[in-house]
């Protein structure tokens, strides 16, 4: 074999043997890279709201970014009638701001998640509030306000896509009826009652067909609600004007007992 073959043998040999290297290098720099050991894998600790009055069953369920709550305590499942205490949080207690009397359901408190349509039961549980609409002009409150219009209906038709949203009839898409199996809503014809509203965030914005639609904290109206809670005309203007979006607020309901068990 000749001196230049041999050259250009060793040669390659030589490149093969750094590229091996080389290759080698990098996959245990990279596996290395990614191991995560015990010690240092960090798990995020979730805080929590301080304990709650006449509520304390919720404590440890409440996000320490909720700063506005809304109990309604009720003496039994069976009451129609509750009280309804708001507070504000500093980060480390409660502070009463008012209470006011309220109504409920025809058929009384139900746990959430076995409430049943048109049962005029006001479901218990404690739920988000987003957004706030009504008849009247924006009171002053900073939570996103739609003022109704005669288009603007809550949709209860199990059928639709729209199940417990407002929607317009212009638009269709549900059964455009107050009166039925279906029916629904029609926001601009149901009295000064709604003149100023809280929508509950119960069984939305992921609804279960079925469990009810258009749970609402609004004005007083003839009587008893069909499953919403209700105050006097003058306290939810107040409470609409209290409600702040960043500050997270929540209400609470449920009875007395049910509320405060451990």
């Amino acid at each position: 074999m000749n001196t230049r073959v041999i050259v250009a043998i060793l040669g390659l040999s030589c490149a093969m043997s750094m590229v091996c290297s080389s290759t080698v290098s990098a996959q245990t720099s990279r596996s290395s890279a990614n191991m995560v050991t015990p010690s240092t894998a960090v798990v995020p600790v979730k805080a929590f709201a301080p304990a709650i009055p006449l509520a304390g069953h919720f404590t440890g369920h409440i996000s320490a970014t909720t700063t506005q709550v809304i109990v309604v305590s009720a003496r039994t499942w069976h009451s129609t009638t509750a009280m309804v205490t708001i507070y504000n949080s500093d980060g480390h207690k409660w502070i009463r701001l008012l209470s006011t009397p309220a109504r409920l359901g025809y058929g009384g408190l139900v746990p959430a998640h076995s409430r049943v349509q048109d049962t005029g039961t006001t479901p218990a549980g404690q739920f988000g509030i987003t957004e706030t609409f009504g008849l009247q002009v924006n009171p002053g409150t900073a939570m996103p306000y739609v003022p109704v219009t005669n288009d603007d209906w809550w949709v209860e038709d199990r059928t639709s896509e729209f199940y417990n949203q407002m929607h317009s009839a212009s638009t269709g898409g549900f059964r455009v009826s107050q009166s039925g199996f279906n029916s629904s809503e029609h926001l601009a014809t149901m009295g000064a009652q709604y003149d100023y509203v809280a929508v509950i965030n119960f069984n939305r914005p992921n609804p279960v067909i079925g469990h009810g639609a258009g749970i609402f904290l609004h004005a007083y109206g003839q009587g008893l609600t069909a499953g919403c809670v209700s105050v006097a005309h003058s306290r939810m203007r107040s409470i609409l004007r209290w409600l702040n979006p960043s500050r997270h607020p929540r209400i609470i309901i449920g009875p007395a007992a049910w509320l405060n068990a451990a």
